[in-house]
């Protein structure tokens, strides 16, 4: 049997980079705010390299000094690989935009960058609740009214809010369910990639440049330098190009 779980303001479903963000924004507006996530942070993420337009939302929420702080590699540009092996000169964001602001970015680590955010989300006094599994949508009169979720302990309980958000990402929780999500028969890429270490890089501002190699007609390769002497190496490519005909 369920269980209601009072009302809130805001439910949030996900606490990944846009789950904590609004939960901060909301909760510092002084609503009430609940945030449901199905993981334990901090928990592993692909995605690492921020591209220069994060630094205004990151600004937004003051983690501009936090960020400044990490040991997250810092990047300043992007350079990129033609298929004949020939190397661009680095493009750098300073000489395109404003050197005070997104003239510079990071390459972070997913599960300590993401463990920032959702812990900014309680500062700012969001209520996080981890193992969590939201596993319906509730509705009323054709809107949505909260969620039914799972904890660890297999107990079910319902929570109810003015508005719920879905921000889980790729998952499209919300969407899927609500069968609005529709696939492109056209875009049928995958990602393959690991991880390395002692990969050569370059020095000073240079240290974070993103490289992407192109393959004409194929994809496309990238190679991220991160902290602790980490890089992450990546393929994008057509699912039966990366898959030799397979599914």
């Amino acid at each position: 049997m369920n269980e209601t779980k009072g009302s809130w303001d805001a439910l949030i479903i996900g606490g990944g980079p846009a789950g904590s963000r609004a939960a901060a924004v909301l909760a510092e507006k002084g609503h009430r705010v609940l945030v449901l996530e199905r993981e334990t942070f901090p928990r592993y993420h692909i995605g690492e390299s921020l591209i220069p337009f994060t630094f205004q939302p990151l600004e937004r929420l003051g983690m501009i000094p936090r960020m400044k702080a990490s040991h997250f590699v810092k990047k300043y540009s992007v350079s990129f690989v033609q298929p004949d092996g020939r190397k661009s000169q680095p493009f750098y964001f300073h000489t395109r935009y404003d050197k005070d602001t997104i003239a510079q970015t990071w390459q972070v680590q997913r599960s300590e960058f993401d463990q920032m955010l959702l812990d900014l989300a309680r500062e700012r006094g969001a209520v996080v609740r981890e193992q969590t599994e939201v596993v319906r949508l509730l509705k009323e009169d054709g809107g949505v009214t909260g969620v039914e979720a799972r904890h660890a302990d297999g107990s079910v309980c319902e929570y109810r809010a003015a508005i719920t958000l879905d921000a889980t990402g790729k998952e499209a929780f919300a969407s899927t369910r609500l069968g609005w999500r529709v696939g492109d028969p056209f875009l049928n890429k995958i990602a393959v990639w690991t991880y390395y270490r002692g990969s050569k890089r370059g020095e000073g501002i240079d240290e974070g440049v993103t490289t992407v190699a192109y393959v004409p007609e194929k994809g496309w390769f990238w190679h991220i330098p991160m902290h602790s002497d980490r890089v992450s190496v990546g393929v994008v490519a057509e699912a039966k190009y990366l898959t030799r005909g397979g599914v």
